[in-house]
């Protein structure tokens, strides 16, 4: 797929031409943070804005997302140990296509991207942040890349106000530079009835009371906590069923820990899936168990979108998101007892499930809707080619 073709001319919103935009990330498998650039770039205002996107890396399951919606994309297929050839063929890339601004997610393209950026001349570099802390500790090499980097970079973008602190204590970077954009979803995407077609095939019926999870199958998501507050509703309501959407390397463990509790006839492993919309109108009630870094969900505003009830643990931005006794509830982290007296409590109450699960949906759609969401975004792209 080709680029957009190099142009002479200031760009800007008053009608010289459109705001070329350049998202580099190491590449785009499901995750949040990568369903966000295929939900922005396409939905930017295309009179005003041209949007591709560069992968260091591999493709991806959303990538062809991307050109369905007409976003021209491309993959480098380079490995961390090609490095140097990544930067060649970006620095290459940015001097055909001369974006106005850069924007990278995720370590390595927000090195070797803002480099990019920087030896091909462009004239403005975005870091776009979506974790609210990280695994591993980062060491003084990368420290001092940032630092140097920063002179380079116009701007610092977040998606929760809860990050500030995290950006400006632990990364280093100057408060000034940082605006925060909520993510946002598409209200009119998700149907807010009931229906348990999607979770037939898996076993579930109209008898069982679902509640469902939807995360990639990694260590900071703690589906061990959501485990063990299982197996607590379990024993208290025999009609409690629970669905995990996703997958991941911690597949097995969890399996085995799902075996171990004795929930092997209670527990749903469902994989990654295409039909997430469809699969929360069967659930009755959607938990997020993150202990860590979790920051502002997509998973968790689909389920809003969807007028789901949830039960989370309030890290990250989450509490930004959730109106605690309204839209749901906020419970500690690693806390599966916690947890599990909500999740009964909520189970015993279709009504309190329905009001909650409305107030929900009518959070997303006044705060957190893609229109304002995109609105946001545009408006801070804009003011960034102006400074």
């Amino acid at each position: 797929m080709s680029f957009p073709e190099s142009g002479i001319g200031a760009s800007g919103s008053d009608g010289s031409r459109p705001i070329r935009v350049l998202y580099v990330v190491p590449d785009l498998r499901v995750g949040g943070a990568e369903r966000h650039v295929t939900t922005l770039l396409p939905s930017l205002d295309r009179s005003r804005f041209e949007a591709s996107v560069i992968c260091l890396g591999e493709e991806g399951e959303l990538f062809a997302d991307l050109g369905a919606a007409g976003v021209p994309a491309r993959a480098l297929h380079r490995t961390k140990r090609q490095a140097a050839a990544a930067l060649r063929d970006l620095v290459r890339a940015m001097r055909e296509s001369r974006p106005d601004i850069v924007i990278t997610r995720g370590y390595n393209a927000e090195a070797l991207g803002r480099l990019a950026a920087w030896r091909a001349g462009v004239p403005h570099s975005i870091v776009w942040v979506h974790n609210h802390g990280d695994i591993e500790p980062r060491g003084r090499i990368r420290a001092a890349v940032d630092r140097v980097l920063d002179r380079r970079t116009t701007a610092y973008f977040g998606v929760a106000h809860a990050q500030t602190r995290y950006m400006t204590d632990e990364l280093g970077y100057p408060g000034s530079k940082i605006r925060i954009i909520h993510n946002g979803v598409d209200p009119s995407a998700f149907d807010t009835g009931e229906d348990r077609a999607a979770v037939a095939d898996l076993g579930l019926g109209p008898e069982d009371r679902i509640v469902g999870l939807v995360a990639a199958l990694r260590p900071e998501k703690d589906h061990a906590t959501f485990l063990r507050a299982a197996r607590l509703v379990a024993d208290r309501l025999p009609a409690a069923r629970f669905l995990i959407v996703g997958d991941g390397p911690m597949r097995h463990s969890i399996e085995e820990l799902a075996e171990e509790l004795g929930l092997r006839d209670r527990v749903v492993l469902a994989g990654s899936r295409p039909d997430v919309a469809e699969l929360l109108r069967a659930m009755d009630i959607v938990v997020l168990s993150s202990y860590s870094i979790e920051c502002f969900p997509m998973a968790l505003l689909e389920a809003m979108a969807a007028a789901r009830p949830a039960v989370c643990t309030a890290v990250g931005g989450v509490p930004e998101m959730i109106a605690d006794g309204e839209t749901g509830y906020l419970v500690p982290p690693r806390d599966p007892e916690a947890m599990a007296e909500r999740l009964i409590a909520l189970l015993a109450d279709p009504v309190a499930r329905k009001d909650m699960g409305s107030a929900a949906r009518a959070r997303v759609e006044h705060l957190f809707s893609l229109k304002t969401s995109i609105a946001a975004a545009e408006k801070a792209l804009e003011e960034i080619v102006t400074l």
